[in-house]
């Protein structure tokens, strides 16, 4: 009668270790998971942060050209130049334009 009982428990125990073993390996497969998913989103950060530097760098190379650029009398090109402070007025919003001269009446 005992040794039924025992060897009964001892299926339990068996069966109970199995699981344990099966939702370690569950939850292991889970971090991992996770784990890759992070590098995989941290990765495409830096990829489309080097790519927005990159773009950034041409830009600026590109417009410090035409910044350079002389006439043949070694005057500096002034279109270049205007058209540069053209893009700049143009980008400042009426508001932001307005609150500054709010913020300086008396």
């Amino acid at each position: 009668g005992q040794n039924k009982s025992q060897s009964a428990g001892l299926k339990n125990n068996k069966n109970k270790n199995k699981n344990r073993s099966n939702s370690l390996e569950e939850l292991y497969a889970k971090k991992h998971a996770d784990r890759l998913k992070a590098l995989l989103e941290r990765e495409a950060c830096i990829k489309i942060k080097e790519e927005e530097r990159q773009r950034a760098e041409a830009q600026r190379k590109a417009s410090r050209e035409k910044m350079f650029k002389k006439t043949q009398k070694g005057q500096p090109v002034m279109k270049y130049r205007i058209e540069h402070l053209l893009e700049t007025i143009q980008g400042v919003n009426i508001i932001d334009v307005v609150c500054f001269l709010n913020c300086w009446e008396f």
